[in-house]
């Protein structure tokens, strides 16, 4: 053996002892240490969690009274940092598990069925063998540095929880995939639920739809992340019969305002795109904004921004000189054109998530003036 061999081989026994005697005082059933792997089986879950110190470059533990703060460095430039309540062996357990890549993801869940072909892969609705509950797996090839980059931001947002945004519960790296394991969300997409409750989307739903999306855009922004592909689909319900519960999800193709480099790149979806991203000018987290907008208009008129009778590369050129049209018609509330018109906006000039929040649409005022009017349901076509 080299001596560099050595000199690795004993840096990896410093910190398997060091994570070994730091995890052993919790309560699991046992703690089994396999050469550069850690193993916690724990009787509760009847499960196995694996650690392996390869992928470790650095561990800090910080003890507060009976708080722990825990973070790994892992060797692919990113971090895991949470906190464990000491007094709590199972929680503790848990808080690890679901923040620890694990890579026996056919062990642990079974395959319900498929919810949605993705350019990398998949996703899918399972069924947990642990806990008996209903989740979907976002499976995608492991290939490409966006994924490490979706998986970076979902395990900060899982860090940093909010009740308007999808967190990821747990991820695994298996025959070369990474799977994010999310909730399901059993009152469907924003998409679904307009399209099938078209007679019954008022303006006092319309707005409390809105104010939910931007509670938790404001939080994504406050991370410091831009979303990049807010549209119908990318908003969630939990519960099919609660408009009050709604989720944003799907964070791959985010990125970290810090990260210059990434904000010129074209993503996002035809007809949420704002114009700035378009002519491929550097963009920031207004362009949010401007997605979210197709979404208002939608809520308010029943209908896309963009005529369905029109190609991609029309709509393309549309966007480019930030052209659109509004359907007045069934836009009547003054206040709600000034929002959207705001929200449209070229980006020096767009509302910001914290203008749009303090609009005057959303004032109580107005709330009450709405639930009088609401006894004549407000109706709209199907958008889709």
């Amino acid at each position: 053996m080299s001596i560099k061999e050595l000199e690795s081989q004993e840096k990896s026994q410093i910190l398997l002892n060091k994570i070994s005697s730091a995890i052993a005082p919790f309560q699991v059933s046992n703690l089994i240490v396999k050469g550069n792997c850690i193993e916690i089986y724990e009787s509760q879950y009847n499960q196995i969690l694996k650690i392996n110190i390869d992928d470790i470059y650095k561990m800090t533990w910080i003890k507060f009274d009976c708080i722990h703060e825990v973070t790994f460095e892992y060797k692919k430039n990113f971090q895991e940092k949470y906190l464990i309540d000491n007094e709590s062996g199972s929680r503790s357990f848990d808080v690890l598990k679901t923040k620890v890549a694990q890579s026996n993801f056919t062990n642990n869940y079974q395959r319900l069925e498929t919810i949605k072909q993705i350019q990398n892969g998949e996703i899918i609705k399972c069924h947990s063998r642990v806990n008996k509950q209903i989740y979907v797996a976002k499976i995608q090839r492991n290939n490409h540095f966006m994924i490490d980059r979706e998986l970076q931001i979902n395990l900060y947002i899982a860090q940093h929880p909010h009740e308007n945004v999808a967190s990821i519960i747990e991820y695994y790296f298996e025959n070369d995939q990474i799977i994010l394991i999310y909730p399901y969300f059993s009152g469907g997409t924003l998409n679904q639920h307009v399209n099938s409750n078209a007679s019954d989307i008022n303006m006092i739903k319309v707005k409390s739809i809105m104010k939910q999306i931007l509670s938790g855009l404001n939080h994504i922004h406050n991370l410091g992340i831009i979303h990049r592909d807010i549209k119908m689909d990318n908003i969630m319900l939990e519960d099919i019969y609660d408009h009050k519960s709604i989720r944003i999800i799907d964070f791959g193709f985010s990125t970290f305002k810090e990260n210059l480099s990434y904000l010129c790149e074209k993503c996002g979806t035809i007809g949420y795109f704002a114009p700035e991203i378009i002519n491929g000018k550097h963009y920031n987290e207004k362009c949010d904004i401007y997605s979210l907008a197709q979404v208002f208009h939608v809520l308010l008129t029943g209908n896309p921004m963009f005529d369905r009778n029109m190609n991609t590369q029309q709509i393309i050129r549309l966007s480019k000189h930030n052209l659109f049209a509004i359907d007045y018609r069934n836009v009547k509330d003054k206040k709600a054109q000034h929002l959207l018109f705001k929200m449209l906006d070229f980006q020096e000039n767009r509302y910001t998530v914290v203008q749009c929040r303090e609009h005057s649409y959303f004032n109580k005022a107005q709330n009450l003036q709405l639930k009088i009017q609401s006894v004549e349901t407000f109706q709209f076509k199907s958008p889709f």
